[in-house]
């Protein structure tokens, strides 16, 4: 056999385990979206620059049988356009289960560190 033709057919085998790891998403429904409210802000004399204004949101995202709590952070008010409460949204689970993806209004991919997730419970989150 020759040298070359092994190195292809082990090249062709990664390409086809990678693709059968892509990312897939599924349909999950938002249950809410709050506001998140820190319950005290601390505040040291330094000559550093204050945060920058951020807000920050907690979404409630139903999966199948799991109920995930995301924190959204924007710099300003925007929440896309398709997330809304009892609004279907198409979601992943990242690989080491510490961030869900939920497509905006473009379709392109938005990150939420998971802060909550539980069980859904039969009536519904």
């Amino acid at each position: 056999m020759h040298p070359w033709r092994g190195l292809m057919v082990m090249l062709l085998m990664f390409l086809c385990l990678s693709t059968a790891q892509a990312e897939t998403y599924q349909s999950a429904t938002i249950l809410s979206i709050q506001p998140e409210h820190p319950q005290s802000v601390v505040h040291k004399a330094t000559d550093a620059s204050p945060p920058p204004n951020q807000i920050t949101y907690d979404v409630t995202v139903r999966l199948q049988d799991m109920v995930y709590v995301g924190r959204y952070v924007s710099a300003s008010d925007y929440i896309p356009s398709n997330w809304e409460a009892g609004k279907p949204v198409e979601m992943r689970v990242g690989h080491h289960k510490h961030r869900i993806y939920l497509k905006d209004v473009a379709g392109k991919d938005v990150a939420l560190r998971i802060i909550a997730h539980h069980p859904a419970s039969p009536t519904g989150n």
